[in-house]
């Protein structure tokens, strides 16, 4: 999960429609670069002339695997990229060559996720929540910052199993991120990442601790913010669920399982206080990782963790599977380090500069990578590099 899910806001819980573009953390929070939106003549418009990009499709860009792009994944044999103002492309070679896909917004997508080759979802800005069930040639908008302030009204005004005064607070939080939203009837928080099961449960989640569950494939949506332990409302960047299991990591530590007898997202504690970009769990071993290089492992569920030396000073983005027992860490800087789950034992690998990364994507049968970079998507074949470093252990 990508460190491309920083975003400008401003003070309260609405976030402000400015694009993002590549980002990069610093100690005090998050730092962007801004890119207006793009606007197409036809687009619906405001008596001021504004854009609504919630109502306008992405424009079609010429070179689009040169545009801004934020993230990427598996599709099946396929690859799907996602990027600033819309933007979607797919590849059928292995990222050799890339079509853009049609999408129906204009915002800045943020995060995809692929349950199949055929199902998958894709996150951004104005909480916008897009489904696919064709490999990403079409898109659905399932949620979006209209629908969601009306889906959140009307659940918190009539909800049976929460107290009056839970429910009340609740609503209160809803009308201060719209009156800070740039537009009242806009829920402007951006959704930053999407995980749904083969059995149709799953969460999208996002800044200002926002969560919502579905148990039909995304079909409908039920609040869920109220069922975690975080109510500071820290932002909420990435969920990884395997079999009944199911983490959330954040800001200043955050790390959270589903405790499913309580029927609630309970706090882990790690003994780290900064901000966890992603977490990953496969075969009996979670991992949570973030700022300056930051790793933490467990292997009973969250009840004790590991750190785990990195030797990076640039913040974690992203963590592929690699084998059986091996991962591969991804920097923001496009360092790699390759983390043996048995032994804890991590090992750089010997990268040229590329520049700033966001996500990655591992292409099946091969030892090549996929990146995603402000300059757009970029391979790296990890055949051709140089020997692994070992790292210390600390």
């Amino acid at each position: 999960m990508n460190v491309s899910r920083l975003f400008n806001w401003f003070p309260g819980k609405g976030c402000s429609r400015a694009s993002l573009a590549m980002a990069g953390a610093c100690c005090i929070g998050l730092m962007v670069q801004v890119l207006p939106v793009m606007a197409s003549e036809q687009a619906p418009q405001s008596p001021s002339g504004f854009h609504d990009p919630l109502q306008q499709s992405a424009l079609v860009q010429d070179g689009a695997r040169s545009q801004p792009a934020l993230a990427v994944t598996r599709a099946g044999e396929n690859l799907v990229s996602v990027g600033l103002r819309g933007l979607i492309m797919i590849s059928r070679d292995d990222g050799e060559t890339w079509m853009q896909s049609p999408s129906p917004v204009a915002v800045d997508l943020i995060e995809v996720y692929f349950q199949n080759e055929l199902n998958g979802w894709a996150v951004g800005h104005d909480s916008v929540l897009l489904a696919t069930t064709d490999g990403g040639l079409t898109w659905e908008v399932q949620l979006d910052g209209r629908r969601l302030v009306t889906l959140l009204k009307e659940y918190y005004a009539n909800a049976a199993d929460l107290d009056e005064f839970e429910a009340e607070s609740m609503l209160r939080e809803v009308d201060l991120a719209t009156s800070t939203s740039y537009s009242p009837d806009i829920m402007a928080t951006p959704f930053l990442d999407v995980f749904v099961k083969e059995n149709g449960e799953g969460f999208v989640l996002g800044a200002f601790g926002m969560l919502l569950r579905t148990t039909d494939s995304g079909a409908t949506w039920t609040p869920w913010t109220e069922h975690t332990e975080n109510d500071r409302r820290m932002h909420l960047y990435s969920i990884d669920m395997q079999g009944d299991q199911a983490y959330i990591s954040g800001e200043q530590g955050l790390v959270m399982r589903l405790d499913r007898e309580l029927g609630r997202f309970v706090r882990l504690e790690t003994s780290y206080a900064g901000t966890f970009f992603g977490v990953h769990v496969r075969d009996g071993l979670v991992m949570t990782y973030g700022l300056r290089g930051n790793l933490y492992v467990s292997r009973d569920e969250g009840a004790t963790w590991d750190q785990v030396e990195t030797q990076q000073q640039a913040s974690l983005v992203d963590s592929l599977e690699d084998g059986p027992y091996h991962s591969i860490l991804v920097s923001q800087r496009g360092e790699l380090v390759r983390l043996d789950s048995r032994s804890l034992e991590t090992a750089r690998l010997e990268v040229p500069f590329t520049g700033e990364v966001s996500s990655a994507a591992m292409l099946n049968g091969s030892r090549e990578l996929v990146v995603t970079q402000f300059s757009g998507v970029r391979k790296i074949d990890i055949s051709q590099l140089g020997k692994s470093i070992p790292v210390p252990a600390t």
